[in-house]
């Protein structure tokens, strides 16, 4: 069974609308172990002048801790939803639903349903599953993009690696502090934030990786309702962000499409609204910093890219979801597989219990249903 989503034809008053707001937050350390707490919370340090940096992005690389090369799935966010049924809950619980939110799932998932209007030649693969009324959507790896990351050389991980370095140089632990670029890179460590947010007519709850803020402040306690600003950073080859400027753009340069769109459903997802790019020549060396407003990467794009077809794709696509995804998750799961060539959506429904794909763990439900016996 396969559909095809069509979003081409776009027009402002069809537009789905995003607000989001940040409920909660929580960290990975560098042995991937989850904390519900700040310790990986960064702030944003920029040097003095973005026009004359020296950034050496493979410094101590060989004492850089990878990620792992196995796609994560929903735990880290389930447990924080288990540490937190208690605000997730619908105020008056409708039949058949029990919390306030429609999907949830980790941010790159939605960011990968945006950017399908312009994705020609990548597959990719969600499952979805439905629990008292919540269709949790987790992404993973088509055979192809596994194969890469599990077969990628130890030149091609260090590359990969040069951008987690470039966060290294722009972000310390504290807003007065300097960064310290003294201690080994640790892929492995990440800052996430919880989101809820409405989408046309759907609420969604997703977590959002957060590179760093900006505040002047240090923050002690929580994010939530905290005057801050999420920052995203990003590199890019200097090479070609000045060869395809015109004169007219030189000032922002002009950034290839899907490297575009990605940025920006990134950052839309998140409500980040500035993105810090440092340029890198080939062997490695940021020596200029450019800044972008999310808002204005669309347009710098080449070609121009319309994220209103992003915004339509993703509901057109959620509004699929509601209908088919239908059975309860100890029935099956409904694999989406998106057939780039062809763009068009496949689906089909799986086995409840494939331990390959199984990410709605038995311990997630079983929190679920002591919580509901408890407190219900």
């Amino acid at each position: 069974m396969s559909f095809k989503v069509v979003s081409e034809d776009s027009s402002e008053q069809m537009v789905p609308k995003l607000t989001i707001k940040l409920i909660g937050h929580y960290s990975i350390d560098g042995d991937s172990k989850y904390h519900a707490d700040l310790s990986q919370l960064k702030y944003y340090v920029p040097p003095p002048d973005f026009d004359n940096v020296s950034f050496n992005l493979n410094k101590d690389s060989t004492a850089t801790r990878y990620k792992p090369t196995s796609y994560i799935k929903l735990d880290d966010i389930l447990t924080w939803i288990s540490d937190n049924f208690n605000l997730l809950e619908k105020p008056l619980s409708q039949e058949g639903q029990w919390l306030d939110t429609d999907f949830i799932c980790r941010r790159g998932a939605l960011k990968t349903i945006l950017c399908t209007p312009y994705e020609k030649y990548e597959n990719w693969i969600i499952y979805a599953s439905k629990y008292r009324g919540t269709i949790y959507l987790c992404e993973f790896y088509t055979h192809e993009k596994e194969q890469r990351h599990v077969n990628a050389s130890t030149q091609e991980r260090r590359l990969s690696s040069w951008g987690y370095k470039f966060e290294q140089y722009m972000v310390a632990d504290q807003p007065t502090h300097k960064p310290d670029i003294s201690v080994p890179l640790n892929e492995c460590e990440k800052f996430h934030c919880v989101i809820k947010a409405n989408f046309d007519h759907y609420s969604l709850l997703y977590e959002a990786e957060i590179d760093g803020i900006s505040s002047e402040q240090p923050i002690t306690d929580t994010l939530t309702d905290k005057t801050i600003e999420l920052i995203e950073l990003k590199t890019f080859p200097l090479k070609f962000y000045n060869e395809i400027g015109t004169e007219q753009n030189k000032k922002y340069g002009t950034i290839p499409i899907k490297k575009a769109i990605t940025w920006w459903s990134q950052n839309y997802l998140a409500g980040i609204e500035r993105l810090i790019c440092g340029l890198k020549n080939r062997f490695g060396k940021v020596i200029k910093i450019k800044e972008h407003s999310t808002q204005n990467l669309p347009e710098l794009s080449k070609p121009r890219c319309n994220i209103n077809s992003c915004k339509l794709y993703l509901k057109l696509f959620l509004d699929n979801l509601k209908k088919i995804v239908i059975k309860d998750y100890n029935e099956c799961m409904y694999k989406f597989y998106y057939d780039a060539p062809n763009n068009v959506v496949k689906y089909s429904e799986e086995a409840s219990n494939d331990e390959m794909y199984l990410f709605l763990k038995p311990e997630f439900i079983k929190k679920a249903e002591n919580y509901n016996n408890t407190f219900q």
